[in-house]
């Protein structure tokens, strides 16, 4: 049976490591050209050389790099018919404890990134009547504690999309906002090593600590959310446009304040 992937063309931005990588793994194994689009040369390579996707150096939040990726593309294939926005970066520290270089970086990775390629790309996409699919977080929807400028910039790519979505629907563009929970990439290592060291511990006890408290009891693979990313970018998912979709395994449904009182 074809796969409904199968000769579309995606680009997927970010996708050097963590869920940008593994939906460029999942779009290949499924029949789909994919570019995989990123700042450094080794992850986007390497990812590339696994997969036989087309790796383009370049940053998201640049005009002119997103300019070379949709020629790139074009040139090579003719057409783009989807865009998978995934590059994110994360910050550990509260409003006053932000820096303004900080602040920056942040709001240029997560929310430029995709601003940028979304602009860069649409003509393509008008063309091909295609799909955008952002990558937010549950921290677009909740604020975890001393993290302003990634919960920020998280509650913008919603917003983002919802534009999009309404500006860009008419033409048979859609545009979708994935929001995963914790999921195991490189940046929530990081973070889960982070906060468990101040506790006496490592990633794995805050990962394991994390699970307890999901209703699904379990953190999320980057495969998991990749599978959601490529439903919401295929034309199977033609009825939904401006949705912004939980990849959560049920915390957001899960009122952890009462959970609290009665536990004790």
């Amino acid at each position: 049976m074809t796969s409904e992937h199968a000769e579309r063309v995606y680009v997927v931005t970010g996708g050097g490591s963590g869920i940008g990588a593994a939906t460029a793994t999942l779009l290949r194994e499924r029949g789909a050209e994919v570019m995989v689009v990123g700042r450094r040369l080794e992850p986007i390579t390497a990812v590339a050389a696994r997969t036989g996707a087309v790796p383009v150096v370049g940053d998201a939040a640049s005009p002119a790099d997103c300019e070379h990726m949709l020629a790139t593309a074009l040139e090579r294939w003719g057409r783009v018919d989807s865009l998978i926005a995934s590059a994110g970066s994360g910050n550990f520290a509260d409003v006053e404890g932000t820096t303004d270089v900080e602040w920056a970086r942040v709001m240029r990775t997560n929310v430029e990134s995709a601003f940028v390629s979304s602009r860069a790309l649409l003509p393509a996409l008008r063309e091909s009547r295609g799909s955008i699919v952002l990558v937010s977080s549950v921290a677009g929807v909740l604020a975890p504690p001393h993290a302003a400028a990634y919960v920020a910039s998280k509650h913008a790519l919603i917003g983002l999309g919802r534009s999009l979505a309404v500006d860009a629907g008419p033409a048979g563009v859609r545009t979708n906002v994935v929001c995963p929970w914790l999921t195991r990439t490189d940046m929530s290592d990081e973070v889960m090593g982070h906060l468990g060291a101040r506790h006496g511990g490592d990633a794995e006890s805050s990962y394991a600590k994390a699970a307890r408290l999901s209703p699904s009891r379990r953190v999320l693979e980057p495969v998991d959310v990749a599978e959601l990313i490529a439903f919401l970018a295929c034309p199977r998912s033609v009825a939904v446009n401006g949705a912004v979709v939980m990849a959560d395994g049920g915390m957001t449904a899960y009122d952890l304040s009462v959970t609290a009182m009665v536990d004790g």
